[in-house]
């Protein structure tokens, strides 16, 4: 009497043509659109956590989108820290990354741009100096409201259909 499932030689078949299959495939997969993705929610991100610091330090925190090198940063006040504030003037001192380590600064993939970017400082209770809209190449802009600081990603509005 034969028991059910599969033999040794049937399994190590499978797993063979899985992992050609893997080494052919897996390199033309498109995961640009995550990257974009990805780096959106990123920058989102700093700006609600530049805010959030400000607040928690009360000590101002600029956001700085820089177009130009595909990058956004986040500075304390020269001479600041989480515990002390510097002179508010200069922004010299990188504020480090809540995960990475390191100096905060997120930049953009192969295939994204900021074309549109701009500096907010936040102030000790989380008040932005102005409102700012991040543009990206692709993709909803990352949008800084003027009054509250609060970041979000604004919705791409699509034309409507033109009514004949």
């Amino acid at each position: 009497m034969r028991s059910r499932g599969f033999t040794i030689i049937e399994l190590v078949t499978v797993l063979v043509i899985v992992g050609a299959l893997a080494v052919f495939v897996a390199p033309r997969l498109n995961i640009q659109g995550f990257e974009r993705y990805g780096f959106r929610q990123e920058v989102l991100s700093a700006a609600r956590h530049a805010q959030k610091t400000a607040m928690a330090s009360g000590c101002p925190v600029r956001f700085n989108a820089d177009a130009a090198n595909g990058r956004v940063e986040l500075h304390y006040s020269a001479g600041g820290s989480d515990s002390a504030c510097g002179d508010g003037s200069t922004f010299n001192d990188a504020l480090g990354h809540p995960a990475k380590g390191g100096p905060f600064v997120i930049a953009a993939p192969d295939g994204t741009a900021i074309t549109t970017g701009g500096t907010v400082v936040f102030d000790g209770y989380g008040n932005p100096s102005t409102g700012r809209t991040i543009i990206f190449n692709v993709g909803p802009p990352v949008t800084i409201e003027p009054v509250t600081g609060y970041a979000h990603l604004r919705p791409v509005r699509r034309a409507s259909p033109s009514s004949s």
